[in-house]
């Protein structure tokens, strides 16, 4: 946040990609759409589209570490299918 001293969070949302139709995006947030939900949680301020909300709904994120990668991990129970790689979704 020192870098970006505009920044109020950070925005997730989903675009059309991948070969399963869905993926997420996560962006800093410089304001607030006047649909997008806010949740602040331990600290951390997450704005989430206004266009995504219904996609994302009950969808828990987390950022795991391990020896090979560091991530955003999510877990949607919306999905209905997903790529053989894991990069997109369906709902």
């Amino acid at each position: 946040m020192d870098e970006k001293p505009n920044m109020i969070g950070l925005k997730i949302g989903v675009k059309q990609r991948g070969c399963n139709g869905l993926t997420y995006t996560l962006e800093y947030a410089m304001d607030k759409g006047k649909f997008d939900e806010e949740v602040l949680q331990d600290g951390v301020r997450v704005l989430i589209d206004s266009k995504a909300q219904l996609t994302l709904l009950g969808t828990e994120m987390d950022y795991a570490e391990n020896k090979l990668s560091s991530e955003f991990v999510f877990h949607n129970p919306n999905i209905k299918g997903l790529c053989g790689c894991g990069e997109s979704f369906s709902v």
